[in-house]
């Protein structure tokens, strides 16, 4: 990696952390160069404004996590079993994560779940261009095996799914929750795919 790689991974590491801890209107150029050691010129040298760097970040990490959960999918397709496609997709980040230079699995994950809640005309590109084909690839592999559960069913599905899952695998250095951090998670993360796929079968024929 050359030196202005990782000034950029240092920047990228830092500005995780802030807009993950503050959101993106919390987060200030100033302390994520502070806590990137750098000068706040580089920043601005390196990605320009602060949504540059933001959708920047957003985009190389979503590319990560797309690869990851990707690779994952494909093996888990090949058992035929929903369970297995769910659970792999939900352990990925956490059990085959590579590359920690910006950010670990369970960061990448936390930075994605604040995404959600950030204004979507901030990451909307960025998410339809880096993010969303993956994760519509997967709720299709999920759906085929399920074919009458009705969009509504589906959507709640999903809402709930997520909620759970980021109640078990948000507690690391960020501390997002203020609940304890579960004792083995991803045996939770197996169970949570194991009730999802019963859900599912209940409301497909319902």
């Amino acid at each position: 990696m050359s030196k202005s790689d990782d000034t950029k991974a240092q920047i990228m590491r830092a500005a995780v952390q802030q807009f993950t801890l503050m959101g993106y209107e919390g987060a200030a150029v100033r302390d994520i160069a502070n806590a990137a050691g750098v000068n706040i010129g580089l920043i601005r040298y390196h990605f320009g404004h602060k949504a540059d760097l933001y959708r920047d970040t957003l985009a190389y990490l979503s590319t990560q996590y797309n690869e990851v959960c990707l690779a994952a999918l494909a093996e888990a397709r090949q058992s035929n079993d929903p369970e297995l496609i769910i659970g792999s997709w939900l352990l990925a980040p956490i059990t085959s994560w590579q590359d920690d230079t910006v950010a670990s699995g369970e960061e990448v994950l936390c930075f994605l779940n604040k995404m959600g809640y950030e204004d979507p005309e901030l990451t909307r590109d960025v998410y339809e261009s880096h993010y969303s084909y993956a994760l519509q690839e997967w709720q299709d592999a999920v759906q085929a095996f399920f074919p009458g559960l009705q969009r509504g069913d589906w959507l709640w599905f999903l809402t709930s799914l997520r909620g759970m899952y980021f109640n078990i695998v948000a507690h690391n250095d960020f501390t997002l929750w203020s609940l304890p951090a579960i004792s083995n998670r991803e045996a939770a993360i197996r169970r949570l795919a194991a009730d999802a796929v019963a859900l599912l079968r209940l409301s497909s024929h319902s």
